[in-house]
């Protein structure tokens, strides 16, 4: 598995995620979530165009939701992530310094 992916910070990012899903999976199914990011940003590999969502449809229709534990969550997040486009070491490191 790469170091990098997940917005950068790599494996542990992945698990990180994995663990606040399942915080937000904890809550009722009528409760209303907006993406923080739309559908086609190279951010959101396979989003919806959906506004909105509840935690009931996202629980019963993400696929991303779908893997029993945390390894398989990460191996599915890391499969066939995109190359990294033009300047992106450099944009990491301008993040970094702030």
């Amino acid at each position: 598995m790469t170091s990098d992916g997940p917005d950068v910070g790599g494996e542990d990012a992945g698990r990180q995620l994995y663990a606040s899903l399942q915080r937000l999976l904890a809550l009722p199914d009528h409760v209303e979530i907006y993406p923080g990011h739309i559908a086609g940003s190279p951010c959101g590999r396979t989003m919806s165009a959906k506004p909105s969502s509840t935690i009931g449809f996202e629980r019963r229709h993400n696929a991303a939701l779908q893997h029993a534990g945390a390894d398989a969550f990460v191996r599915a997040l890391f499969e066939g992530l995109p190359p990294k486009p033009p300047g992106f070491a450099e944009t990491v490191a301008a993040n970094r310094r702030g």
